[in-house]
């Protein structure tokens, strides 16, 4: 793997190529290895500034993603060779904005867009940005400049589609379930034909709280009158934890 920055250091770039473990019945890169791909080169490119794993563990914090979007234009195929990139914009006090991008030359098939945040251990509230965000020349445009939607947080009307049990396997550094399993999870809900047919070109998603190892989801939907799908994923208190929008060929 090579791996380099811009002049800026605000982006990062790393070569890779789509191993079997990230594909889908298609033989092709699956959305949750896409966000994966996008966390650890986000993680890499962190490591750079001292807040990645190591730099957040010594000062006993978290990172977050508040909310994500992923858009769609083609997915790669076993074996193809891409270049993953991500860059970051300024911050605000509480949170941050993370851009993304899977090219193959100059072609974007994929780029993404997310909102992180820093939690601490010690007292579970979020850190602020001072002191802790690099001071960088943020001189890189987001893959759009559309605002991330608000989903309405309540499923009274929603059609149940599955349910999950959160296992060990699901928990990441911050003791709760990873935010790409919750995606995992949801697609799970889907059969391999259904998938084929949804031929999903963007999934975009808010993380409303913490969910844990042994907890039980019931993952319900309703369609919007755009077309789009809403999915939300609802605790055994009926509060939704996790939202998304999907949209696709339904």
């Amino acid at each position: 793997m090579s791996e380099y920055m811009n002049e800026s250091r605000c982006r990062y770039y790393r070569d890779i190529r789509i191993l079997p473990s990230m594909c889908d019945g298609n033989s092709r890169l699956s959305i949750p290895a896409a966000l994966d791909i996008f966390q650890d080169t986000a993680t890499l490119h962190a490591d750079n500034f001292d807040i990645g794993p190591e730099g957040m563990n010594r000062r006993n914090y978290f990172w977050i993603i508040t909310k994500t979007r992923i858009h769609i234009n083609r997915m790669p195929e076993m074996m193809d060779p891409v270049v993953s990139s991500t860059w970051i914009q300024a911050s605000d006090r509480a949170s941050c904005e993370r851009d993304y991008a899977i090219m193959a030359g100059d072609e974007i098939l994929a780029y993404g867009r997310s909102v992180w945040a820093v939690i601490s251990r010690d007292t579970g509230k979020l850190v602020h940005m001072d002191g802790l965000y690099p001071d960088l020349d943020f001189n890189e445009a987001p893959p759009d400049d559309r605002p991330f939607i608000r989903l309405a947080k309540k499923f009274e009307d929603a059609e149940e589609i599955g349910t999950y049990t959160i296992r060990s396997i699901d928990i990441d550094l911050g003791g709760h379930m990873n935010n790409v399993n919750y995606v995992r999870a949801m697609l799970g809900c889907f059969t391999a034909d259904q998938m084929k047919e949804m031929d999903i070109s963007e999934v975009e998603v808010n993380f409303i709280s913490q969910s844990f190892e042994g907890e039980m989801l019931r993952y319900v939907r309703r369609f919007a009158e755009d077309g789009s799908m809403e999915i939300g994923a609802v605790n055994s208190a009926d509060k939704a934890v996790f939202t998304a929008k999907i949209t696709g060929s339904f």
